[in-house]
């Protein structure tokens, strides 16, 4: 075949890479075989592309496909007994689907089924038997994850960087080509979500996900899809995010001559420096209970909005990479939503005992990112007891600093619905020594729930009246 006539494969229809493996294998002739492969969710998720195979062919069928057999086979028989088509029409004529042999010539598909029936004697060939490029083409269109578990063989062809890749940019094209660079507050008024809720959080639950992953599919999709769009750094800043900056004033400008690079156009998007420019400002927040953060944690719009964040990064415990991912996920959009099974108040116990009551030391960003009143919402009343009595204990033994013991104090007034431990306005006293004492204001901004959630609205008022830029 002459090399300078190649073309791209996978810029082709599925048949149309069917046809082109068998010129450029130089097949001496085509068996064909039926898969187990059910393509309903193929179809499904890509009905055009598959149009041309799935036409007047049941889903339970499957894909019909064609095993190949070398030039090279030594074998005679298989030139004159394996094949329902001429050797020597092989060449000549492009493949047919079953559809169309039936409609031209009705004796060549009665020969066509007769290899399908007797195959079963020679052991029938399967996906695993298929060339390397073509299940790949069948994984990331069909974005089936079940299909590399279903063999080892399948598992070891398919769970490649390279193809891991291609699937979940596949996944996440429609959410990162609609909302590519806006706020993720942004999407909640443009219309319905765009992306496959059940399929992005089926993927972020793999193992092989992580935020390195994750950032390098982001810039792979940009760099093929995006280049000369803007992309804006959203800084969320509100006066309550600018009281928190006051003990790092570093961090805030670091984080301020970012965003600005990217209002002057003077900054191309580069995944990974934007993460941690928003990962390295949101580890300078302290402890704020009941999401009185989410808005500045907040990012650009980069899953769907019902995507469910994986139970491990809820109920932990958190290493550096699991912090980091679950950053990423509230970054991005995702939030903590409750789950009709009757047992999910254990992901709530679990998450409490986790973030707040176990450790020697409580995690300031798990806190901002997971303690929301969902964590307290329907615990059963000996579960919630149990845990009333461990805040206060851990309160009594004052070895947290005063921010923390805030929030282990909203969270005992969120739970206490008996009022069995009835709260106090705090006082000086209650403050360390080497802490300091923050003005009334600062004090108002912290405790007072309502104060709250008028600086939220404000915040997001603030947003959505300023003008965007889609261009």
């Amino acid at each position: 075949m002459d090399n300078t006539n190649k073309v791209n494969r996978f810029d082709m229809p599925l048949m149309q890479q069917l046809r082109y493996a068998q010129e450029s294998a130089q097949i001496r002739a085509p068996e064909v075989i039926v898969t187990d492969f059910d393509l309903t969710s193929v179809k499904r998720a890509n009905p055009l592309l598959f149009d041309d195979i799935l036409q007047d062919m049941p889903d339970s069928l499957g894909l019909i496909l064609f095993e190949y057999v070398p030039s090279g086979n030594n074998d005679s028989s298989a030139e004159t007994n394996v094949t329902p088509l001429q050797a020597g029409e092989t060449r000549k004529r492009s493949l047919s689907t079953a559809s169309d042999l039936t409609a031209d010539d009705s004796q060549n598909y009665k020969k066509m089924k007769q290899p399908v029936a007797s195959v079963h004697s020679r052991g029938r060939p399967s996906l695993q038997t298929l060339p390397l490029e073509l299940l790949e083409s069948i994984f990331v269109y069909s974005t089936n994850l079940a299909l590399p578990r279903s063999s080892t063989l399948l598992g070891a062809k398919l769970y490649g960087k390279t193809t891991l890749l291609r699937v979940f940019m596949m996944a996440f094209h429609d959410t990162w080509d609609h909302c590519f660079g806006k706020p993720e507050n942004w999407s909640d008024s443009a219309g319905a979500p765009i992306g496959d809720v059940s399929l992005q959080s089926d993927l972020l639950s793999t193992p092989w996900v992580d935020v390195d992953f994750i950032l390098e599919a982001q810039q792979a999709w940009a760099d093929k899809y995006a280049r000369g769009r803007r992309y804006r750094h959203h800084e969320h800043e509100g006066s309550l995010t600018q009281r928190l900056y006051r003990k790092n004033i570093r961090a805030r400008n670091r984080y301020m001559q970012h965003a600005l690079e990217h209002e002057l156009k003077l900054w191309k998007f580069e995944a990974r420096a934007c993460f941690e420019a928003d990962y390295e400002r949101a580890l300078h927040f302290p402890p704020m209970p009941f999401g009185a953060l989410i808005g500045s944690l907040g990012g650009s719009a980069d899953i769907h909005p019902h995507v469910r964040i994986p139970v491990n990064l809820i109920t932990g415990p958190w290493d550096e990479e699991k912090k980091r991912l679950l950053f990423w996920l509230v970054h991005a959009g995702a939030r903590v939503q409750d789950d009709d099974k009757e047992d999910f108040w254990k992901v709530r116990v679990a998450c409490l005992d986790a973030a707040v009551i176990s450790p020697k030391k409580v995690d300031p960003l798990i806190v901002n990112c997971l303690m929301d009143p969902w964590i307290y919402t329907g615990l059963p009343k000996d579960a919630a007891d149990e845990r009333l009595a461990k805040l206060s204990r851990r309160i009594d033994q004052r070895q947290d600093k005063r921010d923390m013991r805030d929030v282990l104090r909203f969270l005992i007034k969120g739970m206490d619905k008996d009022q069995q431990y009835l709260l106090h306005d705090f006082s000086d006293d209650d403050l360390d020594e080497d802490e300091e004492v923050l003005d009334n204001d600062a004090i108002d901004a912290i405790f007072a729930a309502q104060y709250f959630n008028e600086l939220y609205n404000e915040e997001m008022n603030d947003e959505q009246g300023d003008e965007f830029d889609h261009e």
